[in-house]
């Protein structure tokens, strides 16, 4: 309960005063029912002639009747009822009509507040956490979560108020006319409420678990989607369907247990409703027969005990919700209760580009074993450095702790004499810039997507970068140039023009420290011979690390280094590596025979 209202306030923030005065007018709002309700027991108790009988009134209806004019005035003037009942129609369409504006009001202001800070905390949080999680899960959380949330929190919480306000006006004005037929009315509401409060627990354990498997089929949705092309290749369509159905089958299976259970508490519960308004509608025909309770009192008397038993049959209702309401919650604190990263904590020093990697060791959470097993290398200023090795060697890796996508949990990296740990990750990645093997793309034009780098960066700073990347001439030739738009993931281009402009985003950042990860494997080896040419001219002091499967792409540089089960295996320039048997040597003559 706590972590709801809790969270509930905080995403209310900036729509806390509305809020508030939509409790202020459901409040309005039941009053008026009440009384104009209560007008129709006065108009027929004039019809009657019991008006004047202050007993058969009640307090609330003598204090009714004197706003009116009085018992003698309305009496002789039951024309007046009729203005009556049009003013109180007038005023309860006057505040339903702000009760609606101020609630869709308080409702985006709602949705807007919860959007933000679960895309905000999504956009925070660590790799790593990223990285294990499944996006169909996350988009749930951030759609069909939160519209779950804020569904009860705006809509049905007001009714929970609205409901309370109107069972305590009605109770209290039965009871004012007649105790016995008060306590008849709410005899039922007790058994509904333990029964209730037995149904809400199985309803909230169905719903969580149908919850997950929708999150479990939505993420296998997203993921055809990106495998589009590997689908259509391989003719996997008939596959997938199936294997989609299989997802689909455990949601349906899951979806019916908990609208079977939400369907007989909803059903079961108007049984004890409507028993509860015929056997207030008997006891109360009785006490009319015997002279108890006037004609107008028993009118008004079933009129208030349906206003009572509905909306405490929806209240029981709306805590099944509540159940979903409070599963959505913990759906989303998994999220924002996730520690975010901390980008802004750390030294800021100067990057240059030496880097040393001294017994360097690293293992992912969800490994058995080191990737790197005390890793030692160093990278002197301005050096064009390839790192090569089997697949699984640790060459990604060592990008990914370059940037700080993860940390070392042994050994120190070292850039320009900092540890790599002390320095803030933001600076850190402003200074090292990592190409992808398999670069993404945005769905804007090419020139934003170059631009993401430098947002501020001038036509010919991108045009310049571009042609360092050989993607400029295959840019000109589209009909719109550097405004082409993108698809999603860069659908609408080749894998060598997404690789390049990809290298030119990162070459707009002027980065002191550049890492191509395999990312020169989607073009060609004359392109990967001019780009490399390029890049030697365009900044001869940056620092330059390219992993690499390709001897043609690692020859030139001025160091090879050969990563083995973690750990440096070779380490030295083309020709000395040439004259040692070795890895090195291996994937030479592979690679030389295959041409």
């Amino acid at each position: 309960m706590k972590k709801y209202f809790s969270l509930m306030w905080k995403l209310m923030k900036g729509r806390r005063v509305a809020y508030i005065f939509c409790f202020v007018l459901s409040l309005l709002y039941v009053f008026f029912t009440v009384v104009s309700t209560y007008t129709t027991k006065i108009l027929s108790d004039a019809i009657t002639g019991d008006i004047t009988d202050g007993s058969k009134l009640g307090h609330f209806g003598v204090f009714i009747t004197s706003l009116y004019g009085g018992a003698d005035f309305l009496e002789n003037n039951l024309w007046i009822f009729a203005v009556i009942f049009v003013s109180l129609a007038l005023i309860l369409a006057v505040v339903t009509f702000l009760r609606i504006v101020l609630r869709s009001y308080t409702s985006t202001g709602f949705g807007k507040n919860t959007q933000m800070l679960m895309f905000n905390h999504i956009e925070a949080l660590p790799y790593s956490f990223l990285k294990k999680c499944q996006s169909g899960d996350i988009i749930q959380t951030c759609t069909r979560d939160e519209s779950v949330l804020r569904r009860f929190a705006i809509m049905q919480t007001l009714n929970v108020a609205q409901a309370i306000f109107l069972v305590i006006f009605s109770f209290f004005i039965i009871l004012d006319l007649n105790y016995q037929l008060a306590l008849v009315s709410i005899a039922i509401m007790l058994p509904l409420f333990i029964y209730s409060a037995f149904m809400i627990n199985e309803i909230r354990k169905r719903y969580r678990r149908t919850d997950d498997s929708e999150g479990q089929m939505i993420a296998k949705i997203e993921e055809n989607l990106s495998a589009v092309r590997i689908v259509k290749a391989y003719n996997n369509e008939r596959y997938e369907i199936d294997d989609f159905e299989r997802y689909l089958s455990d949601y349906k299976r899951k979806y019916k247990k908990w609208r079977m259970v939400s369907s007989l508490f909803w059903s079961s519960s108007d049984i004890l409703v409507f028993g509860q308004i015929a056997l207030s509608a008997l006891v109360g025909l009785v006490f009319v027969v015997n002279g108890t309770v006037s004609l107008g009192t028993y009118i008004v008397t079933n009129s208030f005990v349906t206003m009572v038993v509905w909306p405490l049959r929806d209240m029981a209702t709306i805590f099944a919700d509540f159940a979903r309401a409070i599963v959505a919650v913990d759906r989303i604190n998994l999220v924002i209760n996730e520690p975010i990263e901390d980008t802004i904590s750390g030294d800021k020093p100067p990057i240059h580009g030496d880097i040393e990697f001294k017994d360097v060791s690293f293992k992912y959470d969800d490994g058995d074993e080191d990737v790197l097993d005390g890793l030692s290398f160093h990278i002197k200023q301005g050096q064009t450095v390839a790192i090569m090795g089997k697949t699984g060697s640790g060459k990604s890796t060592i990008a990914q702790l370059l940037t700080r996508l993860y940390d070392n949990q042994k050994g120190s990296i070292i850039i320009d004499g900092v540890n790599i740990q002390d320095i803030q990750k933001e600076h850190l990645r402003k200074n090292v810039c990592c190409v992808l093997q398999e670069s993404f793309l945005f769905s804007r034009t090419i020139k934003n997507n170059i631009r993401i780098a430098h947002k501020d960066a001038t036509d010919e700073e991108v045009t310049s970068v571009a042609k360092i990347a050989d993607v400029h001439d295959s840019i000109m030739s589209f009909e719109q140039q550097y405004e082409t738009p993108v698809g999603e993931n860069g659908v609408t281009l080749s894998g060598g023009q997404k690789q390049r402009i990809a290298m030119a985003r990162s070459l707009l950042s002027n980065p002191p420290i550049i890492i191509f990860d395999d990312s020169f494997s989607a073009v060609d080896t004359e392109t990967d011979i001019r780009i490399r040419e390029a890049l030697h001219k365009y900044k001869k002091q940056t620092t330059t690390i390219i992993i690499t499967h390709r001897i043609a792409t690692a020859h030139e540089a001025d160091q090879i280094i050969v990563i083995d089960k973690g750990k440096v295996s070779q380490s030295g320039t083309h020709e000395q590596l040439l004259q040692e048997e070795g890895l090195y040597k291996k994937l030479y003559d592979i690679q030389t025979r295959m041409v």
